[in-house]
């Protein structure tokens, strides 16, 4: 995440700084020529990425046992082939699924504050060219080259977001209690940055009296706190959602992407009339609101995931409140609550249906499957040349219980 936030800085901060210095020496269509080069290259590296999804791995499998036509493995089966779902099952579901999350308090709130951000990167093309081009009457290349500021801001916040991810993931591996909310400090810093460094930025930038290169270094540190606040958010999101979380990185996507596109439709407009300080100081006091939202997660975040249809959340023993909130008035799970317990891990989800827990039979068969996975040892491992898998379901005719689902 800290390399991709990097490269989602990088490349629209580094592109008008190309595009300019092609302006000078060459026409407008040499800004589409190296577009296509880059376009290219990627299109090439496409073809060497793994598949990794889970259960896209599994029936691919599945279908390389069937082909090899095994004494008693010819109808082998992955758990997503024997629920029998159709492709417009899969199709309603991946086109409805992300704006119905969207509207969970969570996912809502963080959208909103990510929609401010990611519309800000993208205002900063318009703004940096207002700032050192009309004001300051750099020529269009070297005007540019202080978006490189951006990159720069964004490796450091990447940098720091590195270093905190390792940090939760060395208390992962001592067994220490970890929650999604343990994101979200990096974010609380990330927004207070954020809304400091708009004023400093705008009213620095506001004075040609003011040397070119303090409102570069507050572009830098706003950079910083956006990165900061963009990836500890979208985290959280995963962590929150889990086995939705793509879903709900997807909505997010869809609307921040949205308004950021419609950015340069009002941002000369909205400069030319209010200045470039106080352009930034609207913003700033709209930061300085949604700063609130990563603080208010963090104190509450348990408590509205708890009643969420989407966030699957086990409630802690040391949370009265959630336990309450989990449990019926005789200590009994309420009949809103469903457990399913992870094949890998001991990680409870809790998702509003009724309450589903792994039967005998159920335990039975995944003995069964795991015992036929290692008589298979010798055949897998040669025939297919990879680590064998107790996910993939043995039997012919077996619909998956909840643990496969």
């Amino acid at each position: 995440m800290a390399l991709f936030a990097v490269m989602t800085f990088a490349g629209p901060a580094v592109s008008p700084a190309i595009a300019g210095f092609l302006q000078l020496k060459e026409d407008w269509r040499w800004s589409f020529y190296v577009l296509l080069m880059f376009g290219g290259v990627t299109c090439i590296v496409l073809f060497t990425i793994p598949e990794t999804h889970p259960a896209s791995v599994l029936t691919n499998k599945a279908r390389r046992i069937r082909r090899l036509k095994l004494p008693g493995y010819e109808h082998v089966q992955s758990p997503s082939e024997a629920s029998g779902q159709t492709l417009t099952a899969i199709f309603k579901v991946a086109l409805t699924r992300p704006w119905i999350i969207l509207f969970d308090p969570i996912s809502f709130f963080i959208a909103i504050y990510l929609t401010v951000t990611y519309t800000l990167v993208y205002m900063l093309f318009t703004i940096y060219p207002i700032v050192y081009r009309e004001k300051r009457h750099w020529n269009s290349g070297v005007g540019e080259l202080p978006l490189l500021g951006n990159v720069i801001g964004a490796a450091i916040g990447s940098t720091i977001i590195y270093f905190g991810s390792k940090k939760t993931a060395g208390k992962m591996a001592r067994g220490e209690p970890t929650k999604p909310e343990d994101r979200l400090p990096l974010a609380q810093a990330g927004g207070i940055g954020f809304m400091v460094c708009l004023f400093w930025f705008g009213w620095s930038a506001n004075y040609n009296s003011v040397h070119w290169i303090v409102p570069c270094i507050a572009g830098v540190c706003l950079s910083a706190s956006i990165v900061l606040v963009f990836i500890s958010f979208i985290n959280y999101l995963t962590d929150s959602y889990l086995m939705y979380a793509a879903s709900a990185v997807a909505a997010n996507t869809v609307v921040r992407s949205a308004a950021a596109a419609a950015s340069p439709l009002f941002t000369g407009q909205m400069f030319a009339a209010l200045g470039v300080g106080g352009g930034a100081s609207l913003i700033g006091g709209v930061a300085a609101i949604l700063a609130v939202i990563p603080f208010a997660f963090y104190r509450y975040g348990e408590k509205i995931r708890l009643k969420s249809k989407f966030a699957p959340t086990r409630p802690t023993n040391n949370d009265e409140e959630s336990q309450n909130a989990a449990e019926g008035k005789d200590g009994e799970p309420s009949p809103d609550v469903q457990v399913t317990h992870s094949r890998s891990s001991t990680e409870t989800s809790v998702t509003a249906t009724s309450m589903v827990q792994e039967s005998d039979y159920e335990k039975e068969e995944r003995e069964r499957e795991q015992r036929i996975a290692g008589e298979m040892h010798e055949s897998d491992q040669n025939a297919f040349g990879e680590p064998r898998t107790e996910n993939v379901n043995f039997g012919k005719q077996r619909a998956p219980g909840p643990a496969e689902m």
